[in-house]
């Protein structure tokens, strides 16, 4: 275990309609606000209410910025803050494994000078983004970098199911998904340790044991939409501070070649068969078992007597039933039909990827492609 640390946002507020008593921390020390946001959210009117309460703070032209979406608005919003802050600033200054991740603090890059804050608040219960250290960004040449780095992490997370109730059932459904295959890969990550296994195993009972009544049951139960979105941002804090594995690498270059394909989709056709690849390692079929008691436990269940090896297939056994319960397809050929050629290509960026290296069981380039194939 490298790391040394467990790092999160300063303020994590968690409550219905805690928006405005959240923002109102800052009124004394920011005046002014940029809302990094997307069209859905505008035309559905959320973005409105947080500028409402904005201006009700007084603030007007940006020292603190407030990213009000999913992954996207809230990966964006960091990269502004950063560029913002350090216009000389080039992006692969900042590109560099997760692995030195502290040895790489960036403590020359300005930061809370001109933004004096970070606000990330999720309408999605999926990325965690909201308390990571991590963004996407696309190089001159093409390529997609994951930037981590700890001065990316937003100073204040603002959890509110409100925020998530706009929400159809397939955003919650695959939204979900992704969070979950976070929480999972974050327990076996070759990172994980004390600190973020409680959060990763937290955030994955809690999806698998209140999947169907909170989501497919209850499509719009504003306590289950809490529940959801609490489980992301504990996956993010976990995996913002032990990173995840080859499921996340091969379902992030399955998205980016295949738009059709929402990435809680492919982490949820890959994962099943990533937890048995993964439990070769000792260590990841332990922490695997551990977690398949903890789920049975939820559900009212007993595995306790059961082996090792058929808590793990348990494990897999229930996430592939919130999988079925989300009508979501088990093979990208059902999706895609112009998926298999793209195998060799997707499963070749994915080898190269972070998340593998901190994967428990070092994959081939075979193996990455039998993953996808099955």
């Amino acid at each position: 275990m490298s790391m040394l640390w467990f790092r999160v946002p300063e303020s994590v507020y968690f409550k219905r309609a805690i928006v405005s008593e959240a923002l109102n921390d800052l009124k004394d020390v920011c005046k002014r606000a940029l809302i990094v946001t997307d069209r859905d959210l505008t035309w559905l009117g959320v973005s409105h209410r947080v500028k409402k309460v904005c201006e009700s703070k007084g603030f007007a032209t940006p020292d603190v910025i407030i990213a009000l979406g999913g992954g996207t608005a809230m990966n964006y919003a960091k990269l502004v803050r950063i560029f913002y802050e350090n216009p000389e600033l080039t992006a692969e200054q900042l590109v560099g494994p997760f692995d030195s991740i502290r040895e790489r603090l960036h403590k020359n890059l300005i930061r809370g000078d001109v933004v004096k804050s970070l606000v990330c608040i999720p309408t999605t219960s999926c990325t965690g983004d909201e308390v990571t250290p991590f963004a996407r960004l696309t190089l001159d040449n093409g390529s997609i970098e994951l930037i981590s780095t700890y001065t990316l992490t937003p100073n204040m997370a603002i959890t509110d199911p409100e925020m998530s109730m706009g929400m159809p059932k397939e955003v919650a459904v695959n939204s979900s998904l992704n969070a979950l295959a976070m929480a999972i890969e974050s327990i076996v990550s070759v990172h994980s340790n004390d600190y973020t296994a409680p959060y990763a195993q937290k955030a994955a009972v809690a999806i698998i044991s209140n999947f169907k009544n909170s989501i497919v049951d209850k499509e719009y139960d504003i306590e289950g939409r809490a529940v959801m979105h609490n489980a992301a941002t504990l996956a993010g804090m976990a995996s913002g501070n032990s990173f995840l594995g080859i499921s996340h690498s091969l379902s992030h270059f399955v998205s980016s070649r295949f738009s059709n394909i929402h990435p809680g989709v492919a982490n949820a056709i890959v994962l099943p068969k990533v937890i048995k690849f993964n439990a070769k390692d000792e260590t990841a079929k332990n922490a695997y078992a551990t977690l398949a008691d903890k789920i049975a436990i939820a559900v009212g269940e007993d595995i306790y007597d059961k082996s090792v090896d058929a808590k793990v297939d348990y494990l897999i056994a229930q996430v592939n039933k919130i999988v079925a319960l989300g009508n979501v397809p088990t093979q990208f050929k059902d999706i895609e039909p112009e998926f298999n050629a793209a195998i060799n290509d997707i499963a070749a960026k994915a080898l190269a990827d972070q998340g593998t290296a901190c994967n428990p069981v070092k994959p081939s380039l075979d193996d990455l492609k039998n993953i996808l194939s099955q």
